[in-house]
């Protein structure tokens, strides 16, 4: 893949720059929303590229250091024999000396993606990108490197599952410590959690520094995507190897805790965005989802 030019990247923060003024997210191709990145494609008419745009650094060195993490990351990854797709670490400076960090990588078929494979597939009969999540998980989770297995963050592709999701680097030091610098991405709550959050924030992050939730968390948000029939494939693909086999009747009552948690962050979201506007009269800096996909599945 080509790398994206600079002035094509000036154009995709553009684009995102008057959906952040305007609230209208016609003129962007986003493939995808996250918690804190959203994933837009470029050309919005044709994507080559899919661009996932950060939340803006202080200044140049901050975002270095983010991106040496993000480097270290996909080293740890690979090294481990987990497949990462072409990711390119990129900055655009602003006036103020502000750094808007994105990661760029190529734009992938929809029908290769996570959930539209399991989708095309039948549950009683399996899909090999089940148990080849459940091996990349295995292989770079051992306390020190972690990674975020939701389907969501996977394609198949020439026989292969590869993950999407670099922007967290889940990485810890020897005293369990996570690297990242939390501010960055506590930054995209609303400020009401923040305080809370920023106690709370290394501790979760900690969760997936060990196989078994990392697992359970894939099998659990797969209510999310409406692929409960795949619950089972996972569970048979993953119990094996653990220690405390993961227990299909756990898994519901968890994810209803944490969508109603979602959920009520996004409308926190809204709520800080309108106060971002009209009371402080300056942007908010993160696209917001019209709505969240834990809505859908939240009893």
């Amino acid at each position: 893949m080509p790398a994206i030019s600079d002035a094509d990247l000036e154009r995709v923060e553009a684009a995102i720059g008057r959906a952040l003024d305007t609230d209208d997210h016609g003129e962007l191709t986003v493939l995808g929303y996250g918690e804190v990145s959203v994933a837009v494609g470029w050309p919005a008419a044709a994507p080559v590229w899919a661009c996932k745009r950060l939340p803006p650094f202080a200044g140049m060195a901050a975002y270095r250091e983010y991106a040496a993490l993000v480097e270290e990351y996909l080293a740890r990854l690979t090294a481990s024999g987990v497949a990462v797709v072409d990711t390119d670490v990129r900055s655009l400076e602003r006036s103020g000396g502000s750094v808007v960090g994105y990661l760029v990588q190529p734009a992938l078929d929809a029908t290769l993606l996570g959930p539209q494979v399991l989708r095309a597939a039948d549950p009683e009969v399996g899909h090999p990108l089940i148990p080849a999540v459940v091996d990349a998980v295995l292989a770079c989770t051992d306390g020190r490197t972690g990674i975020d297995a939701q389907l969501t963050n996977w394609a198949w592709t020439d026989g292969r599952a590869v993950n999407m999701d670099v922007n967290t680097p889940f990485m810890w030091d020897e005293s369990g410590r996570t690297v990242l610098d939390v501010d960055m991405f506590i930054a995209a709550l609303p400020w009401i959690v923040r305080a809370t959050q920023r106690r709370a924030v290394p501790k979760i992050i900690g969760r997936w520094s060990e196989p078994r939730w990392t697992l359970l968390d894939l099998a659990m948000n797969l209510h999310k995507d409406g692929l409960e029939a795949w619950i089972p494939q996972v569970l048979g693909a993953a119990n094996p190897h653990l220690d405390e086999p993961i227990e299909a009747g756990e898994l519901e009552a968890l994810y209803r805790k944490e969508a109603s948690l979602w959920v009520t962050m996004h409308r926190l979201k809204r709520i800080d965005r309108w106060w971002q506007r009209h009371v402080r009269r300056r942007r908010y800096e993160f696209l917001v989802a019209p709505r969240t996909d834990y809505a859908a599945t939240e009893r």
